[in-house]
């Protein structure tokens, strides 16, 4: 093989407590202490740093820490290589990134959204662990203070339950405000399968980070955020105008490719 793209679909870490250096020198040291001491990353930042050091491109689909910390993108540059996250957006994140841009165009005032997902299957188990849910939570609930003139009141629950296997459902409530003050609610209901909605934009993912690395491009790539909740290297939560930077980006590539 002559380019290899490392993708991580492990199942979500607990949020980690330690304290990440910016520089990669700072880390290097303490990468050989003893397992009892510790270690200075978790398990998906090392993931990505052993892809890195093998010279492989990296995507990080979940919303663990992987190749987030300044220190890890810093040897992604070093070494030529680009990288991608975190955290796919398929399904309740994703109709949150498009409709809440619609209530800020309206001047519709959205004074609490509330989402409610249940689902089964291997990561929904994993999820049923109040430390790996914390970290879940915190990617699905922090685009709308983002997107909306004012934060809003939120709640996410994320339920296991096993009888449902691969498939997910999500309820949202949105209460809001419109003309004189009035309210009103919206409510949706997804159902969908976790894996048939994810693996499509793993296998355009890799595509995508690959032909970047084949045009030289290095450390976060940015216009890769409609892909994710949590998108590295932007900071901008609309889909439709993260949609725009992809499409921007493909337009600038040679019809021959």
């Amino acid at each position: 093989m002559d380019r290899v793209v490392v993708v991580n679909l492990a199942s979500t870490e607990p949020p980690w407590n330690g304290t990440i250096p910016d520089t990669f020198a700072a880390i290097e040291p303490a990468l050989d202490q003893p397992a009892d001491v510790g270690s200075p990353l978790p398990a998906s930042s090392l993931y990505a740093l052993a892809a890195f050091e093998s010279g492989a491109a990296y995507i990080n689909f979940t919303p663990s820490t992987g190749a987030s910390p300044r220190a890890l993108d810093e040897v992604a540059r070093q070494r030529g290589l680009p990288h991608a996250g975190c955290d796919g957006k398929t399904g309740e994140t994703l109709l949150k990134s498009v409709l809440a841009p619609m209530f800020a165009a309206r001047n519709l005032d959205v004074m609490s959204w509330v989402g409610h997902n249940i689902f089964g299957n291997l990561d929904g188990r994993i999820l049923d662990d109040p430390a790996n849910k914390a970290a879940k939570v915190k990617s699905k609930d922090h685009l709308l203070g983002a997107l909306l003139p004012k934060p809003p009141q939120t709640h996410v629950s994320i339920e296991y339950i096993e009888s449902l296997g691969d498939w997910k459902t999500a309820w949202d409530h949105i209460h809001f405000r419109g003309f004189l003050g009035t309210p009103m609610t919206m409510q949706f209901t997804w159902q969908g399968c976790d894996s048939i909605l994810a693996a499509p934009l793993v296998i355009d993912l890799v595509r995508l980070v690959d032909r970047a690395r084949q045009n030289g491009e290095q450390g976060q790539l940015g216009w890769l955020a409609s892909f994710f909740k949590s998108p590295l290297g932007c900071t901008e939560q609309g889909f439709f105008r993260q949609l725009a930077m992809l499409e921007s980006w493909v337009a600038e590539q040679p019809a021959s490719s």
